[in-house]
C-alpha cells in the first residue's frame, strides 16, 4: 500500500463516521429526585430522598433541614452536613447489637476470609509444584537435547575423511637433482669418448 492508498482508507474511515447534528443530540433528561416524607422525634416532618448515607434531607417547606445530629420516629439516627446531606446513619438494631456479637461475628468475618486465603494460598502452590515439574522436565529434555548434539559433534569430528582427488606431491616422488646432474654428465663423458674414436 503506497501513501495515497492509506490516505484514502483513513478518509474513508473519518467518511462513514459522521458528525451528528444538533438536532440528532438528545437534550439531557432532568431526573426528578422522589422524596418521602418522614417524621422526627420531636414531630418535625422532613423530606429524605434516600434513607442512607449520601441522602439529601430537607424540611417540608423545601429548606435544607438544619447541620448535625437527627432521630427519626423510628429511633433511626442520622448525622447532616451543612448541604443536608447524610454523612452519617444508625439504626435502633445496630446499637442494640452487643459489643460482644459485633466482635464475635467480625472474628467470623475474619477467620472466613483466613481460611480464604489459606485455600488460595494452597492452590497457588499446587499450581507452583506443577510448574516446577515442568521446569524440571523441560531442563532434563535440553540436557539430553545438548548430550545428543555433544555425540554428534564428536562422531562427525571421529569420522575419516575421504581420500583426497589428487593426491598430494612428496619430496620422495620428485627425482633428486644430483641423479639428473650425474646423467647429463655421462650423456657428455660418452659423447666426447665416441667422438675421439
Amino acid at each position: 500500500m503506497n501513501a495515497q492508498e492509506a490516505i484514502l482508507k483513513i478518509k474513508a474511515l473519518f467518511e462513514d463516521n459522521e458528525m451528528p447534528k444538533v438536532e440528532d443530540i438528545a437534550a439531557p433528561v432532568e431526573t426528578k429526585v422522589e422524596m418521602a416524607e418522614y417524621s422526627l422525634t420531636d414531630g418535625t416532618k422532613v423530606m429524605i430522598s434516600s434513607l442512607e448515607v449520601g441522602g439529601e434531607v430537607k424540611l417540608v417547606d423545601g429548606t435544607l433541614a438544619p447541620a448535625g445530629e437527627h432521630q427519626l420516629a423510628d429511633g433511626t439516627n442520622f448525622q447532616l452536613d451543612e448541604n443536608g446531606i447524610i454523612v452519617e446513619i444508625s439504626t435502633p438494631a445496630e446499637d442494640a447489637i452487643p459489643e460482644e456479637e459485633m466482635v464475635k461475628a467480625e472474628d467470623k468475618k475474619l477467620q472466613e476470609m483466613v481460611d480464604e486465603f489459606n485455600a488460595k494460598i494452597e492452590e497457588l502452590k499446587a499450581e507452583k509444584e506443577i510448574a516446577n515439574k515442568k521446569v524440571e522436565l523441560l531442563e532434563s529434555k535440553v540436557k539430553e537435547g545438548f548430550a545428543e548434539v555433544a555425540k554428534l559433534v564428536e562422531a562427525l569430528a571421529n569420522t575419516p575423511t575421504a581420500d583426497p582427488i589428487q593426491k598430494p606431491n612428496s619430496f620422495n616422488s620428485f627425482v633428486s637433482t644430483k641423479s639428473i646432474k650425474e646423467e647429463r654428465l655421462e650423456k657428455y663423458r660418452n659423447a666426447i669418448l665416441n667422438t675421439k674414436n
